[in-house]
């Protein structure tokens, strides 16, 4: 029995030790990859830098002017290019598009006028009408 508990402690010794240095050689594994990783953004940070210096680079007033004039047969604009409001056909109508689909969607339903209570009891409630009266502004 004795040796029996000693052959399991060993090999539970065994197995731990296995365990541990597993542990340790994929701790090691991840942080290289890390590293790895972190170069290679470096390198990526500094193609980017290179690309925003070539951009300014390319669209510098001075290079795009001269470009312009070698490649481009602009000309100056002028009063007779330019129109006046008179001539802009004129915007057509609208209308009330809100209500008009409002108008048209709606169902119609029997609805009670603003003086008519509700009530959720069964005794019926009398009600008096109002004449509506107009305000003079």
């Amino acid at each position: 029995m004795i040796r029996l508990l000693n052959l399991l402690a060993v090999l539970g010794l065994v197995a731990s030790a296995v365990y541990a240095y597993s542990i340790k050689y994929d701790t090691l594994y991840q942080a290289g990859q890390v590293s790895k990783l972190k170069s290679g953004l470096h390198k990526e940070r500094q193609a980017i830098a290179v690309l925003r210096a070539e951009w300014q680079l390319l669209t510098r007033p001075d290079r795009l002017q001269a470009a312009v004039e070698k490649h481009l047969a602009l000309e100056p604009i002028g009063t007779e290019h330019l129109a006046r409001l008179s001539d802009l056909p004129a915007r057509p109508e609208r209308g009330d598009e809100i209500g008009r689909l409002l108008a048209a969607t709606a169902t119609p339903k029997e609805k009670p006028g603003p003086l008519d209570p509700r009530t959720t009891g069964s005794i019926p409630r009398t009600t008096t009408t109002r004449t509506p009266t107009t305000a003079s502004r």
